[in-house]
C-alpha cells in the first residue's frame, strides 16, 4: 500500500501496532516516504492478528502486563505482545516516531521552541508563545537515552505535570538518509486542534480559535511539505537541539 506515497499520516490515538505494520513504515520511512504522526501513544503497545470465527486475522491480541501469559512467551520473543520498549524484545518506539509516549492524564500549554522552523512559516509565532490545553490528554517527549534518530529538532518543549509529576511534552522533526522527514506533535490533540473554537470541536478542552489558526497554518504547511516529495531533500534541515534542551 505504501510503494508509491509522498507521506504517511498517523491521525490520533494509533496505540497498537504489529511487528509487520511498523517494519513496513518504517522501511517506506527509509525508501522516501515522509512520515507524520499528529497524536501521542502511537505504536505503544504490540499486536498481532489471529484466526477467529469471522476469518484469518481479524482476532486483534494483546496480553499487554500479563505478557507471560502470552502462549508465544519464550518460544518466539519479538512477537510477545506487551509494550514495544519492555523486554523480551525491546524496541521502543521512538526509534520512528523520534518521541517517546511518557504519561496520562495532563493538560497543559503548547509551547513553541523553535520559531523559525519552516513548519512555523506564516504563523507569526515567537519563542516561548505557548497555546492553551493543546497539550493532552496523553502526551510525548523526547527522551535522550532511548533510540532516538538524529538530528532531531525539538520544535515545541511544553512544560507539564502529570500524575503529580513535573515533565514536558515535545513536539520533534527529524530526517533520515532517504530525503524523508519525520514529524511527530506530542500531543493527543493536534486534529482536535484543527477545529478549536467551533461547534465542531464542543469546546470541551477550552481550545480557541488562535489554537485552530495556529495548528491549521502548521498541519498546511507540513502537508504541502510532505506531498512535496521526501522533506529532507527539500526543507533546510532540522537543527539537532536535543543537547540544549535536555543536556
Amino acid at each position: 500500500m505504501l510503494k508509491g506515497a509522498r507521506a504517511v499520516f498517523s491521525l490520533g490515538h494509533d496505540e497498537y501496532w504489529t511487528p509487520q505494520q511498523r517494519q513496513s513504515v518504517t522501511q517506506a520511512r527509509d525508501a522516501g516516504v515522509n512520515l507524520a504522526f499528529l497524536g501521542a501513544n502511537t505504536c505503544f503497545r504490540r499486536i498481532r492478528l489471529d484466526p477467529s470465527p469471522t476469518g484469518a486475522n481479524r482476532k486483534v491480541v494483546c496480553y499487554r502486563g500479563a505478557y507471560q501469559q502470552d502462549p508465544l512467551y519464550g518460544h518466539e520473543p519479538a512477537l510477545v505482545t506487551n509494550d514495544y520498549r519492555d523486554a523480551p524484545a525491546a524496541h521502543p518506539e521512538s526509534s520512528m516516531t523520534g518521541v517517546l509516549y511518557e504519561g496520562y492524564p495532563t493538560d497543559a500549554s503548547f509551547v513553541v521552541h523553535s520559531a523559525d522552523h519552516w513548519l512555523f512559516d506564516g504563523t507569526g509565532v515567537k519563542n516561548g508563545d505557548s497555546f492553551e490545553h493543546l497539550v493532552g490528554v496523553e502526551y510525548d517527549r523526547v527522551t535522550p537515552d532511548q533510540p532516538t534518530p538524529r538530528p532531531l529538532q525539538i520544535l515545541a518543549h511544553s512544560p507539564l505535570v502529570c500524575g503529580g509529576k513535573a515533565s514536558h511534552s515535545d513536539a520533534a522533526y527529524y530526517t533520515v538518509p532517504s530525503g524523508a522527514g519525520v514529524f511527530a506533535s506530542g500531543t493527543m490533540r493536534w486534529v482536535e486542534g484543527l477545529m478549536a473554537g467551533t461547534r465542531d470541536d464542543g469546546g470541551d478542552h477550552g481550545m480557541n480559535s488562535r489554537t485552530a489558526a495556529f495548528v491549521t497554518r502548521t498541519t498546511q504547511n507540513l502537508m504541502q511539505a510532505f506531498a512535496e516529495g521526501p522533506a529532507g531533500r527539500m526543507q533546510p534541515a532540522p537543527a539537532d537541539n536535543v543537547h540544549e534542551v535536555y543536556g
